[in-house]
């Protein structure tokens, strides 16, 4: 299918969640369903089988519709920009998971019962909202090194005990902000 193009800054979508998608517009309704099979394939085969979760399902057609609604409806751009959406995502569950094993110099010192934590499902969530959020008020393109920064510091203030998302999202973006 070919790419639809840019509807600049007034898109249609602007308000409106996916499911009032204007019925009569199939063409834009068959680029975004193109565009989530054309990043989920990739992920699911990246990730694993584990990874096909109705909540990355959801995450994936949440961010294709945001870049939509921005105005981009180029079918590889929506798709490029949901599946770097998951695999940031994907990767910062990864990080979580490893941060009892790497010793960071920029962490406070830790007791041992700190270094052998590890993060509950809660915090994990908690800090899967911040990251969220962060990538929701940056623009949609970023770079690889900036979207670390923010997974790494909404790490160490886990690490640290904070387990509130906004506040691990405002550490994040200020930390990026002091850096640019």
């Amino acid at each position: 299918m070919a790419a639809v193009g840019n509807l600049g800054h007034r898109s249609p979508l602007a308000h409106m969640p996916f499911t009032e998608i204007d019925p009569q517009n199939e063409e834009l309704k068959v680029t975004l369903a193109h565009a989530f099979d054309a990043a989920w394939q990739p992920f699911v085969t990246h990730e694993g089988e584990s990874a096909d979760t109705p909540e990355n399902r959801r995450r994936l057609a949440a961010r294709i519709v945001a870049v939509a609604r921005s105005g981009q409806i180029d079918e590889k751009a929506l798709s490029e920009a949901g599946l770097i959406y998951l695999r940031v995502l994907a990767e910062a569950a990864r990080l979580s998971t490893r941060i009892r094993d790497v010793a960071s110099p920029d962490l406070a010192p830790q007791t041992d019962d700190q270094r052998n934590q590890s993060f509950g499902p809660e915090t994990v969530a908690a800090m899967s909202t911040a990251l969220d959020r962060c990538l929701d008020e940056l623009p949609l393109q970023i770079s690889s090194d900036a979207v670390q920064l923010l997974s790494s510091s909404i790490l160490d203030e886990a690490s640290r005990g904070e387990r509130d998302p906004e506040k691990l999202q405002l550490h994040a973006l200020a930390l990026l902000k002091s850096r640019q």
